[in-house]
């Protein structure tokens, strides 16, 4: 990298966005991409992390590889308790458990309990442990051969079970955090391209996975027209599934997964069988797949095509409207922008002209006002010269507010009344 220059990308360089950095030529370019700085500021930028200089990296990479180094030279330890059925991590905990009268309960109730019946204990103990510790060899408890003397030591052994731990707290840095997620990585399943994405079957061929995959869960990819590597698409998911644990429709804005079965569970039980496609963001994440360039518009043999040209010519037909927020087209269509799209769904009602109609609307409004009521009240003949159509009968909304008033005073005589107080008192004199 001795033409690597650090400055801001331009136009007219080769740059890479995820290091902040420019080269003069393709080859020191081809030669960052290989460098394990650019591959440390990727997962950074996976992570929504800024990048960092290569002094910095550099430093940390040598930290890392001192400590790489050191945990090397030393033996973790793995403690795991035949009675109990239980891991550890150091050797403190191991010895403190040992000494615990839970452990020394047990190791006596099973050396007075016969030999068929060690089984069923030891099979109880394995409920009341974590799912992990579950997942040990059953039946791997010795008896001693006398029955005087409470075992109080345990010869520690090495843990079949690995369980990779992705909790992060506020202590956890940076280092150990994309140490997890390598070893998670490297730790997960793989699916082939003859394995099914969505249940357990294996099929002979890659055809014939694409075919299963088709007529049991009604798999569609989109736009397969325009699909140049559908192997690769399909690998791609597969990892998305096995590695990440994540749901190819949901494409992680729902709940995360830990495992391989829960994601084929959840997309089974939502019928998730299908590809995220409607989002900007979800169709960026598969468009490495596909080639839309055949459906551009393509100039006819001999003929040159001026792209500035024809773009001066189709926006001097463009104006903007009277509200300058909506694009009036040559045709006279108005285009408005996506954010307000909401506006433009609305239906709303027109305003009416009719004068049958603009009559009521008037005699409603003088109903209701308390200035009309002389015009309302009845003359000498016994008639109404504005009515409502009803005979001295009262409005819903005044019938409710009388009861509502009639209540609230109901209220405050019993609480000034004490009428309800549901129980007995003895009155003190």
């Amino acid at each position: 990298m001795a033409d690597q220059e650090i400055l801001k990308p331009t136009s007219g360089v080769y740059s890479c966005m995820a290091c902040q950095v420019a080269f003069e030529t393709t080859q020191g370019q081809r030669t960052h991409y290989q460098s394990e700085w650019h591959r440390y500021n990727l997962k950074r930028k996976v992570a929504e992390l800024p990048p960092v200089a290569s002094d910095v990296f550099k430093t940390k990479f040598q930290a890392q590889k001192t400590a790489q180094e050191k945990k090397e030279n030393t033996v973790e330890f793995k403690g795991y308790c035949d009675t109990c059925r239980k891991p550890f991590g150091t050797q403190n905990s191991f010895n403190n458990h040992i000494q615990s009268k839970k452990h020394k309960d047990l190791a006596a109730k099973l050396l007075l309990q016969p030999r068929k019946q060690k089984e069923s204990v030891a099979t109880e103990v394995t409920e009341e442990a974590s799912v992990d510790n579950t997942q040990q060899t059953q039946g791997e408890a010795t008896t001693p051969a006398s029955t005087s003397d409470v075992p109080t030591e345990v010869e520690p052994r090495q843990s079949t079970a690995q369980h990779i731990s992705m909790t992060v707290t506020e202590e956890t840095t940076e280092e150990e955090m994309l140490a997890k997620i390598d070893e998670k990585i490297k730790a997960a399943p793989r699916l082939e391209e003859t394995d099914c994405l969505f249940c357990t079957h294996k099929a002979e061929s890659f055809e014939e996975n694409l075919t299963h995959m088709t007529h049991a869960h009604s798999f569609f990819i989109p736009d397969i027209d325009y699909l140049v590597d559908l192997k690769g698409l399909i690998q791609y998911l597969g990892e998305k599934i096995s590695v990440g644990n994540v749901c190819i429709f949901c494409n992680g804005k729902g709940r995360s997964y830990r495992s391989l079965e829960a994601v084929r569970g959840h997309m089974s039980d939502k019928a998730h069988w299908k590809i995220a496609y409607e989002s900007d963001d979800d169709a960026a994440d598969i468009v490495e797949f596909y080639d839309f360039s055949s459906s551009y518009p393509q100039p006819e043999e001999g003929e040159e095509v001026d792209i500035d040209a024809e773009l001066g010519t189709l926006t001097n037909n463009l104006r903007l409207a009277d509200d300058e927020m909506s694009l009036v087209l040559p045709s006279g269509a108005i285009v408005g922008h996506r954010s307000l799209k909401r506006y433009y769904d609305q239906k709303l009602k027109p305003e009416e002209t009719r004068d049958s109609v603009l009559i009521n609307q008037l005699i409603g409004q003088y109903i209701g006002n308390d200035k009309f009521e002389s015009l309302r009240s009845s003359s000498r003949a016994g008639q109404m010269l504005i009515t409502d159509g009803r005979n001295n009968a009262s409005r819903p909304t005044e019938a409710f507010k009388d009861r509502r008033v009639h209540y609230q005073y109901e209220t405050r005589v019993g609480i000034q009344a004490n009428k309800l107080q549901k129980y007995f008192k003895v009155q003190i004199i």
